[in-house]
Formats: C-alpha cells, structure tokens, sequence
C-alpha cells in the first residue's frame, strides 16, 4: 500500500521537475521536428507559462494525494472508526 504513496510522490517530483524546466527549450528539443516551419508553430510566451502553471499545479495536486494516501493508511491501520 506504501508503493502507491511513493508513485504519486515520484511523479510529482517528475512534473515538478518538468515545470521547472525551460519549456521553450523542451519544445525544441521534442516538438519542433514535427514540423515542417517550427518557428511558425512554436507558442506564444503565454503558452509556455499556462503549461508551466499546469505542470507544476499538477505537482501540487500529486502531493496532496501522496499526503492523503499516507494519512488515509494510517487510519486504516489503527482500527479507527469515524466518529
């Protein structure tokens, strides 16, 4: 149960890591060969923060769960009963 916990913790610091990273030189390195003028295509300044802000949003939010998840197996395996 403990493995589920360190997945999501995982891949909040891949996300995280990710949107920390230069998102105009990501999308060089792996979308511009898809095209044939990627200087046409690339996108607008906005773009790269709203997927930054997506990337390290979702970094959060796998936290959270991480937290939940080890809060949720430590009431389980107390006994405890919800009030």
């Amino acid at each position: 149960m403990v493995g589920v916990g360190i997945f999501l913790l995982l891949l909040a610091l891949w996300l995280g890591g990710m949107g920390l990273a230069d998102q105009k030189a990501l999308w060089w390195r792996f979308q511009a060969r898809r095209f044939s003028d990627p200087e046409a295509n690339e996108p607008s300044e906005a773009g790269y923060r709203g997927r930054r802000i997506l990337l390290l949003s979702c970094a959060v939010a796998m936290v959270a769960m991480a937290v939940w998840w080890f809060t949720g197996i430590d009431y389980i395996e107390s006994g405890g009963l919800e009030d």
